[in-house]
């Protein structure tokens, strides 16, 4: 991405996609989070998901305010936690629906 590109544009996702770990920001002393990243995954799932989209618009936003009151590391790991369970039902689901 040079000066002179319009970062409206949509190939800013792009350069994120390709450029990760831009914009870090600490959530406690041990974890943090890649906003842009953060914010790229929010965008593409708009466009398959937007249930999914502002579920997690409303994880990050979840994620921020509890590192700002000092509960980023307990938030983090419910998120992570989240995140495994509902891989593991889209795993289950997978092999179940492979016999039909």
């Amino acid at each position: 991405m040079t000066k002179s590109e319009n970062a409206w544009e949509d190939n800013v996702w792009d350069y994120i996609k390709e450029n990760p770990l831009l914009l870090g920001l600490p959530l406690s002393q041990h974890k943090g989070v890649d906003l842009l990243s953060a914010l790229r995954d929010v965008h593409e799932a708009i466009k398959v998901d937007p249930k999914a989209a502002q579920l997690l618009l409303t994880l990050l936003a979840n994620v921020l305010v509890a590192s700002v009151q000092g509960d980023g590391d307990e938030i983090v790991e419910e998120v992570l936690i989240q995140d495994a369970m509902l891989e593991f039902d889209e795993k289950l689901k997978g092999i179940l629906d492979e016999g039909h």
